[in-house]
Order: C-alpha cells, then structure tokens, then sequence
C-alpha cells in the first residue's frame, strides 16, 4: 500500500463535500478549499509520530487540519492516539480501501481540558498515606502502596508466630487489620482458628523482599 492509494478516495469525499480539491501544493499533501474554507490533509499509511508532527505544522497554515490514514484495526492504540489528537486540535480521516469509503473519526474542534477530582483526591490521598519511597518510576515490578506497606507491618509481627487480630492491631498500628487479614488480598496470611493469625508460606518467602523498608515503616 502506498500514500497515493489513499487520495483518490480523499478527493471524491473532499469534492462530495464542495471543495475543490488539489494535491501537492507547496508540499502539503491535500488541499481543499470552499468559499473561505481552506482545508488541509496530510496521508500516511500508519498513523505514526511523523504524521502527527506534519499535522502540528500545517496548523501554522489552517486551522483546519485532517491526518488521513488506511483502516485502523487496533482499537486500544486508536483510542489512545485519538486522545491525543483531540488535544492537538487534530481531525483524522480514516480510508477504507476495501469499501471504498472515507469516515471522519474526529474533526479539528478545540479542545476542553476536564480534569478529574475524583482521581486527584484518590492520588493525593494515596501519596500523603504512604511511609516508604522504594518505588522506582516506569518499572513493572510490584509496587509498594499504602496497602502494600500496612500488610507488611502486619505480617512482621508474625514471624515470631501466631497473634490475635487485637494483637496485630496494637503491634502494627494497623486500625483495620482484621480487615487485612479476612481479605488476606497477597495471600499472606493463614487463619489458625477465630480472631487467630498467622503467616503463609508465601508470606514469610515474599516478606523478605521488603527488610529495606522495615526501618522506614519504624518496625522493630
């Protein structure tokens, strides 16, 4: 598949719209005009950072601005580059060949940032609950949350042996350790009999993992 595939599809949508259509003009791919209008597309065969760049620059030129790409079939990665396209006031024409159609998936509109107040409380909640920084940025690794770091305190406390929920409770700090302990979320814990805990197998392996942090959540 080549870019030039993509025009004459381009053109007969573009026409059946009223602009007179040319393409090639002082480098830009498609230009159309109608009365006033001046309308600009860009071709590429994937939807990459070039295209979107070539967009960006032609914006200097119009405010009107298409990228127009071949049928895109991974619909993660579209609605994520979507977003992005909103936000750079960036139209997107999608060219089914087979079909023999042209769709505009979003058009060049300003965009509105709407910021979520929910998910800002719920981050600054988390980054004021937790004790340690042992996270390292952009790894895949499992994360140390406030979560995270209440279960282990818990979990240190046994590995003498078996406690009581009101044991754990005062030994840890942890409020709502009984809680921690019946979800049981990282397997860690075993219920020896009512209100009696004690630590897994995978508990005391996995537990050994965070002894950097033991002094940092003031464990003893």
């Amino acid at each position: 598949m080549k870019e030039t595939d993509l025009y004459p599809l381009l053109k007969t949508y573009l026409e059946e719209l009223g602009f007179t259509v040319q393409a090639e003009v002082n480098n830009v791919d498609v230009v159309a005009i109608k009365e006033d209008v001046l309308l600009i597309v860009e071709m590429k065969t994937q939807l990459n950072l070039k295209l979107i760049y070539q967009g960006c620059q032609r914006q200097k030129i119009s405010d009107i601005v298409y990228l127009a790409v071949p049928t895109l079939n991974n619909k993660k990665t579209l609605k994520e580059r979507l977003h992005v396209l909103r936000r750079l006031n960036l139209g997107l024409l999608e060219v089914n060949l087979e079909k023999g159609t042209v769709e505009a998936l979003i058009d060049p509109t300003e965009f509105v940032f709407r910021r979520s107040k929910r998910n800002k409380q719920k981050l600054l909640k988390e980054m004021s609950k937790r004790v340690t920084n042992i996270n390292i940025g952009g790894t895949n690794n499992k994360l140390v949350t406030s979560y995270r770091e209440s279960a282990i305190k818990i979990a240190y406390y046994l590995q003498d042996g078996e406690k009581t929920t009101k044991e754990l409770r005062e030994l840890s700090g942890v409020l709502k350790a009984t809680s921690f302990l019946q979800k049981n979320y990282y397997n860690w814990f075993e219920r020896v009999h009512r209100g009696v805990y004690g630590l897994s197998d995978q508990g005391k392996m996995e537990l050994t993992q965070y002894a950097e942090i033991f002094e940092d959540l003031k464990l003893r």
